[in-house]
């Protein structure tokens, strides 16, 4: 399953201790290949698309980062492109048809 997960700075800064700490854990992520991509906003924080076999996964990931509590989460589950496209025209057409368009 993948996950967007976005974290966006908390009120209290970390220390460059703990931001050295929470880009090496991103990087070796990146590099293992849990996350798809890695991206920074220019305010700080950013987002990642994260490879993980459950929501309890993905919470365990979230959990493991070095900011956890230091951060405002943003987890949403995602589709590939195109993924349920099917199911989601055949249900226009069945809404379409149900209100006598069609």
């Amino acid at each position: 399953m993948k996950y967007c997960v976005t974290a966006r700075p908390g009120v209290l800064p970390p220390s460059p201790e703990q931001f050295d700490a929470a880009l090496e854990w991103l990087q070796t992520r990146l590099d293992d290949g849990t996350f798809d991509c890695l991206y920074g906003f220019l305010e700080g924080g950013g987002f990642s698309v994260a490879n993980v076999d459950s929501h309890g996964a993905a919470l365990e990931l979230m959990a493991d980062y070095p900011l956890y509590g230091m951060v405002e989460w943003d987890v949403r589950p995602v589709l590939e492109f195109g993924e349920g496209a099917d199911l989601i025209r055949a249900k226009l057409v069945e809404a379409q048809a149900a209100v006598g368009g069609g």
